[in-house]
C-alpha cells in the first residue's frame, strides 16, 4: 500500500499516511498485514475512516471477486487482532475503472454505519457514502455556512451529501430542502434526521441529480428560497446549473463552498456577472502539508 507518484498511477509504499488519523494507520496496515497472510490476490484497495467525536473506525476491503475464500479468512484475522476496525465492509468492485469503489457492498460486523457528531447534529455515515474526511475542519466549514445564512430562511441544499449542511441549518431553525443525486448518501442523511430528531418540516432530502432538479420540469422552484447553499464537487458547477440558480429568480443570499480554488475562480465569474457580489471568502485548510484547500464564499444580490 501507498501513495500514488504525482502525476502517475505508480504507486509508492509507505509504512503509514502521515496526514491519517493513527487508528485509522493501525487498522489500514493490519488489514493489508492480514490480506498478506491470507495470500489472496482479489483486493484492490482499503478504505478506513476514524471517527472523531467517537472512537469507531469503519473499514472497507475493497475486492475485485466476492468469491475468493481467502478474503474471508483474512476478515476473519483482522477481526481478531489487536487492531480489528469497529466495523468491517467488503466492497465488490470488478471493473477496472478510476473509482474507489463499486455498486455492491455487503456488511461484515459491527455497526453498518459510522457516527460523527457536528454541530449538534449527528451524522450515520455509510462506507460508500462521500463525507467529509477532516472532521474538525468540516466543523469550521459548517460553522462559516451558519453565519452566512439569515436566521429563519426556507435554504435551498445543493449537492447536500449526507446533509453536513442541511441539518445543522434545519436544527439551528432554518428550513431545508436539501439536493442530492447519490442515493445512499441520502439515506444516511435521512437516518441522521431521525438521530439527530430534525423536525420533519424543517428538512427533507430529494434524491435527484442537481441539474435535474433546478432544471426544466424542475422539483424545486428557486423564488421559494431566500438563500442556497452549493457545496459542488471538485469540478465547480454546471453552467446551466449556475444560470438557472442565480437568474432571475435567484435567492438573495448564496454560499459556495469549494474544494477547488481553480473551478470556484470559473464558477465565481459567472455568478458574479449574473447580478450577484462577493461578500466574503474564507479558505480552511483541510489536510495541512497538502494542497487541499476548502473555501467559503459568501455571495449577495446586487
Amino acid at each position: 500500500m501507498g501513495h500514488y507518484a504525482r502525476f502517475s498511477r505508480r504507486l509508492v509504499a509507505v509504512h503509514e499516511c502521515p496526514v491519517h488519523d493513527s487508528r485509522g494507520n493501525a487498522v489500514a496496515f493490519a488489514l493489508r498485514d492480514a490480506c498478506q497472510w491470507a495470500d489472496t490476490q482479489d483486493v484492490k484497495g482499503i478504505v478506513v475512516r476514524a471517527g472523531v467525536s467517537r472512537p469507531e473506525t469503519l473499514a472497507t476491503l475493497v475486492v475485485a471477486s466476492d468469491q475468493d475464500k481467502r478474503v474471508r479468512a483474512a476478515s476473519r484475522r483482522a477481526l481478531a487482532g489487536t487492531a480489528a476496525p469497529t466495523s468491517l465492509h467488503v466492497n465488490i468492485h470488478p471493473r477496472g475503472d478510476a473509482f474507489i469503489f463499486g455498486k455492491e457492498t455487503r456488511h461484515i460486523a459491527g455497526p453498518e454505519r459510522l457516527r460523527e457528531d457536528i454541530a449538534d447534529a449527528s451524522f450515520l455515515i455509510s462506507p460508500t457514502s462521500f463525507f467529509q474526511t477532516n472532521v474538525r475542519a468540516a466543523t469550521i466549514l459548517v460553522q462559516q455556512v451558519l453565519a452566512a445564512i439569515p436566521s429563519g430562511a426556507t435554504v435551498l441544499d445543493l449537492y447536500a451529501g449526507a446533509g453536513l449542511f442541511a441539518l445543522p441549518l434545519a436544527l439551528a431553525g432554518r428550513t431545508v430542502v436539501a439536493i442530492e443525486e447519490n442515493h445512499s448518501a441520502v439515506a444516511d442523511g435521512q437516518a441522521s434526521l431521525r438521530l439527530s430528531r430534525v423536525p420533519v418540516e424543517r428538512c427533507r432530502f430529494i434524491a435527484k441529480p442537481v441539474e435535474l432538479a433546478v432544471g426544466r420540469g424542475r422539483a424545486v422552484a428557486l423564488q421559494d428560497f431566500g438563500a442556497v447553499v452549493l457545496d459542488p464537487p471538485r469540478e465547480g458547477c454546471q453552467p446551466s446549473v449556475i444560470e438557472r440558480v442565480f437568474g432571475a429568480h435567484g435567492p438573495a443570499k448564496a454560499v459556495y463552498v469549494s474544494c477547488d480554488p481553480e473551478s470556484l475562480a470559473r464558477d465565481l465569474a459567472h455568478i458574479t456577472s449574473s447580478g450577484y457580489r462577493i461578500e466574503s471568502m474564507q479558505p480552511v485548510d483541510m489536510f495541512p502539508h497538502t494542497p487541499h484547500i476548502e473555501t467559503v464564499v459568501l455571495l449577495s444580490r446586487l
